[in-house]
């Protein structure tokens, strides 16, 4: 009886020890995961506040384009503000590639947290998916081109790709379009490339899963055959969380931005736009 008492005791004493190495481990982890966010959003505020003018406020920005147009809404006066401010940008762009030669535009959605630069490895794929600017191992990753895309002339559509954080960071703020009010407030995406400003209008939103239905982006952004683009496009028509009202062909410079959608098994939110 006194031994099974005692080997009961010896039990109790590893499963305390086990439990205890199991706290002190999560612990750690949970700290290193969060020292290393702070670490990737210092990256990206630093990288952010390079921009000379970029902050500007409402009363400004309404001073600087009303004189041009009375019946713009906010959106479009902000679309005018940052064309017309590109060059400013565009030296800042090159002093960033001056570090890292993979950064080849700047991605922004005004009113959202999506405000990163976009990197491309053409032969590493994914490289990106979890490395910051500075090639640093990262949770976060960073905003990344697609390897089979070509922001150069002759240009391809655009693929990019981004992290949905539970913290709201990196493209999180893709799930809000799901809400056609959303969408209304935030109907462009700005994506610079590192010499030429890009102004976009968002036309459709999805979301479908990576493992079946890839065919939809593949031929949509990239058509191999007569009539693959449109059958593309009226699947996503259908699919769409609600009817813009904006139509594409084949013709058009396609910009699409996608992250995880948590709903569906490997599920993505793809947002497609169409350059202006």
């Amino acid at each position: 009886m006194e031994r099974k008492s005692a080997n009961r005791s010896v039990v109790l004493r590893i499963m305390m020890v086990i439990c205890l190495i199991v706290f002190l481990v999560s612990g750690f982890l949970l700290i290193r995961d969060f020292v290393r966010s702070n670490r990737q959003q210092e990256t990206f505020d630093e990288l952010s506040e390079r921009f000379v003018g970029e902050q500007i406020s409402e009363d400004a920005l309404k001073e600087a384009i009303d004189s041009k147009e009375e019946e713009l809404t906010k959106q479009q006066k902000w679309k005018l503000w940052w064309e017309e401010t590109a060059q400013e940008r565009f030296a800042v762009y090159h002093s960033m590639k001056e570090e890292n030669s993979d950064m080849i535009g700047w991605v922004r959605i005004e009113g959202t947290n999506i405000d990163y630069p976009v990197m491309q490895s053409p032969n590493q794929r994914d490289y990106y998916l979890h490395r910051d600017f500075y090639k640093k191992k990262s949770s976060y990753g960073t905003p990344y081109l697609s390897e089979i895309c070509r922001y150069e002339n002759p240009r391809t559509s655009l693929l990019i790709s981004g992290h949905h954080m539970k913290n709201g960071s990196m493209f999180a703020s893709l799930q809000n379009y799901t809400e056609y009010t959303f969408y209304t407030e935030h109907p462009y995406v700005q994506f610079d490339t590192m010499d030429e400003a890009g102004s976009y209008e968002v036309a459709a939103v999805i979301k479908l899963s990576a493992s079946g239905d890839q065919t939809i982006w593949q031929n949509l952004l990239f058509p191999q055959k007569e009539g693959d683009f449109e059958q593309a496009w009226n699947r996503v028509k259908e699919q769409s969380f609600y009817d813009i009202g904006i139509e594409l062909t084949k013709e058009d410079e396609l910009l699409a931005l996608v992250t995880c959608e948590y709903t569906l098994k490997n599920g993505r939110i793809l947002l497609i736009a169409k350059r202006i």
